[in-house]
């Protein structure tokens, strides 16, 4: 097909000298295009797909310097390069062909072979540009094609996003990112847990921080409002390439909601909505093992429904299971939010509180008094028995529930609705 080459010129003689050189050259077949006038040239611009053109400075109506701004003004011929040819050699001149958007310049009279070297430079560098381009849309198109969201930055801006990105913040263009956010980092919510601007260093570039954690096998865990203010959470991975760092988020909300269900589902007594028997036992060792430094003395109690199978007897089941709930309500409204409340069985519950035993044994009996005076649907009046014990050096869980126990099977031997203690 060979290359096409343009040739605006108003001197006639000129033109043909040119045509003569270009169609000497018999590496590269050129198919050579001559106009008269500006109007000429621009009309064949529309009509046929041109590779370079070579652009007199001085002609009538129209110069040079005129017709490269229309040209370059036009999506469709923006980026064909321009030689100029003029016979000026002023540095002002010179300088208007390169403000204008030429690539180059030739001054007349000019020599053949400079002629030829120039075209075929500037025609290698057109190509070496397309591919470029068309490597720039590849890897953008490959960008676009994940899921997650694609960060180029320089730490400071973003360089590069790929359309998750536009479509998670409802932008169109890169630009509206750009001009928006400026960098991601500033989208990150100020959370605990969270990785955020403020636990990094004045005098450290954030994603220098990110790179440091990933390295040190700490996730890295972020927190991103999108356009309709819904948060979502982001793992981040990152690389750093040359003077960029390239970024990968991957939204993990679903997986951190179910994984947050399953830990609440491990952890609490799915009618009641406090501690099962696992966190309790979890959360009493923790107790046991930070009394070794701290000696804050802490008691453990027991606690029973009187008759409870009578209620699930005489009324069912499920208003068994709403006595439970509103028992629940009763006991968590007159302690403390630290305190720790946990169901281990049918109607068996336990407390520890960080009281001794004489100011817990006073607690514990203003609490059984709450619930005799409590009315309950249907059943309207139940009550409780409880058994405490406090933390001694050395005990472990067995040892405080096995006192607590017998606490409580003396409670429950010696009229039921009373609490009694073993030391």
């Amino acid at each position: 097909m060979g290359v096409n080459i343009l040739c605006i010129d108003d001197i006639e003689t000129n033109i043909f000298t040119i045509e003569s050189v270009l169609q000497s050259y018999k590496e590269v077949s050129y198919n050579i295009f001559t106009a008269l006038s500006a109007y000429e040239g621009l009309e064949i611009l529309i009509k046929h797909k041109i590779d370079l053109i070579l652009l007199d400075v001085m002609m009538p109506e129209i110069d040079g310097f005129e017709t490269a701004k229309m040209i370059k003004s036009n999506k469709r011929t923006r980026n064909i390069p321009i030689i100029f040819i003029t016979a000026k050699k002023d540095d002002a001149t010179i300088e208007r062909c390169y403000e204008v958007g030429g690539r180059d310049y030739i001054t007349k009279p000019f020599n053949s072979v400079e002629l030829l070297k120039r075209v075929a430079l500037h025609l290698r560098l057109k190509e070496k540009e397309k591919l470029l381009t068309n490597e720039k849309e590849y890897v953008q198109n490959v960008l676009d094609l994940q899921d997650n969201m694609i960060v180029v930055t320089d730490g400071s801006q973003v360089k590069k996003v790929n359309k998750s990105i536009l479509d998670f913040f409802n932008k169109k263009t890169f630009f509206e990112i750009q001009k928006s956010i400026g960098c991601i980092c500033t989208t990150f919510e100020d959370e605990d847990d969270f990785f955020n601007l403020n636990i990094i260093n004045d005098d450290e570039i954030w994603v220098e921080k990110v790179l440091r954690d990933l390295k040190n096998k700490k996730d890295v865990i972020v927190k991103i409002k999108d356009y309709l203010n819904v948060s979502h959470i982001f793992t981040i991975k990152a690389v750093k390439f040359y003077e960029y760092y390239i970024l990968n988020l991957t939204d993990i909300t679903a997986i951190s909601n179910q994984s947050k269900e399953f830990e609440y589902g491990a952890n609490y007594d799915s009618l009641t909505q406090i501690y099962n028997r696992k966190a309790f036992e979890r959360l009493l060792n923790k107790k046991i093992n930070e009394y070794k430094y701290t000696e804050n003395k802490f008691i453990f109690i027991m606690l029973d429904i009187d008759f409870f199978k009578k209620v699930n007897d005489t009324y069912g089941h499920q208003v068994g299971d709403e006595v439970l709930k509103q028992l629940v309500n009763v006991v968590k409204h007159h302690i403390r939010d630290d305190d720790i409340f946990a169901r281990i069985g049918g109607e068996e519950f336990v407390l520890i509180l960080d009281i001794n035993i004489e100011k817990g044994f006073t607690v514990i009996n203003h609490l059984r008094k709450f619930i005799e005076n409590e009315e309950f649907n249907i059943v309207k009046n139940i009550t409780c028995s409880f058994g405490i014990t406090e933390y001694k050096k050395y005990d472990t869980i067995d040892t405080m529930m096995k006192r607590a126990d017998n606490a409580l099977y003396e409670a429950k031997g010696t009229g039921r609705n009373k609490v009694c203690q073993e030391l």
